[in-house]
C-alpha cells in the first residue's frame, strides 16, 4: 500500500492529459512513431528546442523511433547531457512520445534485470533522493525486492498523481508477474470540497483541528469517516477477488496519505484514538502486511506515531 489502472481498454489519465501536447501530425500517430528514422528524430528534437543534443544522439546511434521509445535518463548521461534541467525536459518529451505511441510501460522494450541493475547503482549512490521520479522507481525496486518473482496485482487511486506513479513503480517488474492492474474510485484521497476558498479553507482546518480528523467534514467534501466507509466497500471487493482466486501472490495499494490511515485501522480494526496518532504517510512510503500461518495479516512495518 503506497501514497501517490484500469484492464479495460482506452486512455489512462496520464494519457489523457498529453494526448494534446503533440503537433496533430501523421507522422506522430502509433505506427509511424515505430518506425521512425533519423530525419524524424532530428526534426522531433528541434521542435523540443533540444537540437544541439542531436549529434549526440546521432553518434550513438539511437536513430530509430523504436530506440528513442527506450530511452531512459541514464541513457542520456551515458551520452553527455550533462544538465539535470535538460535531461528532465527530454525525458517528459519521451514520455509524451510514448503516451502518443501508445506504450503505456517501459516494460515492453527493456528487459526488467538489466533496469533493476540501473535502479540499484543510482541507489548506492544516494541519488535517488535528489528527484522525485527516481524516488518513485527507487519505491518499485524495493517492492520488487519484497515480491521477488512472484505474482502482483495492483489496485490504483485514478487521481493522476496515483496513476503516474504506479506507472514508474511498474516498471520493476516484469509482464509475466502483473496478473493485472484496476483503477478504484473508491482509493481516492479524501475530498476537500469542490471549490476551496482560501479563508474558507483556513478556517475549516481550524474546525479540523478542534473536531479531530477523522469526524471532521469539510464543507461540500468528505470527513475521516466517509473515507471509512469507502475503505469498508473496497475490502469487500478486495476479499471477494481474493476469495476468488482473481489476485496475484501479491497485492499492492497505490493510494494517499490519510486513505492509507484509514485502511490499517479499519483492517486491523483499531480505534479512532489509534488513528489520530499514527502519522500521514510520506510519499512513497509504503506499509507491508504479511499473511501468517494462521491466515491473519501481520503489520511488519514500522510507522510513526505520535507518543
Amino acid at each position: 500500500m503506497a501514497e501517490g489502472l484500469t484492464n479495460e481498454r482506452g486512455p489512462s489519465p496520464t494519457q489523457r492529459q498529453n494526448s494534446n501536447i503533440l503537433p496533430p501530425s501523421s507522422r506522430y500517430v502509433e505506427e509511424a512513431i515505430f518506425g521512425w528514422k533519423w530525419a524524424d528524430i532530428a526534426e522531433w528534437l528541434s521542435e523540443q528546442g533540444l537540437s544541439n543534443h542531436a549529434q549526440r544522439f546521432l553518434n550513438h546511434k539511437i536513430c530509430s523511433g523504436r530506440a528513442l521509445l527506450r530511452v531512459t535518463e541514464e541513457h542520456l548521461k551515458e551520452i553527455g547531457v550533462v544538465a539535470v534541467g535538460e535531461r528532465l525536459e527530454m525525458m517528459d518529451a519521451v514520455d509524451r512520445l510514448r503516451g502518443r505511441a501508445g506504450v503505456s510501460r517501459l516494460g515492453a522494450f527493456v528487459d526488467a534485470p538489466s533496469l533493476l541493475e540501473q535502479l540499484d547503482l543510482l541507489r548506492a549512490e544516494k541519488e535517488l533522493k535528489m528527484l522525485p521520479r527516481r524516488i518513485i522507481l527507487a519505491a518499485g525496486v524495493q517492492l520488487h525486492d519484497v515480491v521477488g518473482n512472484e505474482t502482483v496485482t495492483f489496485y490504483v487511486s485514478p487521481f493522476l498523481r496515483s496513476a503516474q506513479t504506479y506507472q514508474e513503480i511498474r516498471f520493476a517488474f516484469t509482464d509475466e508477474q502483473v496478473v493485472w492492474h484496476r483503477e478504484d474510485p473508491r482509493l481516492r484521497e479524501q475530498e476537500w470540497g469542490n471549490f476551496q476558498d482560501p479563508q474558507v479553507m483556513k478556517q475549516a482546518m481550524e474546525h479540523r483541528r478542534k473536531v479531530g480528523a477523522f469526524y471532521y467534514r469539510f464543507p461540500t467534501g468528505e470527513s475521516g469517516a466517509d473515507v471509512f466507509d469507502r475503505v469498508s466497500m473496497f475490502l469487500e471487493t478486495l476479499y471477494r477477488d481474493m476469495h476468488r482466486g482473481l489476485c496475484g501472490q501479491n497485492t499492492i495499494i497505490i493510494s494517499h496519505g490519510l486513505f492509507c490511515r484509514v485502511f490499517l485501522t479499519r483492517f486491523f480494526r483499531w480505534s479512532i484514538e489509534k488513528f489520530h496518532k499514527l502519522w500521514n504517510f510520506d510519499n512513497c512510503q509504503y506499509a507491508i502486511l504479511e499473511l501468517q500461518p494462521d491466515k491473519y495479516f501481520k503489520l511488519i512495518t514500522e510507522l510513526k506515531w505520535d507518543p
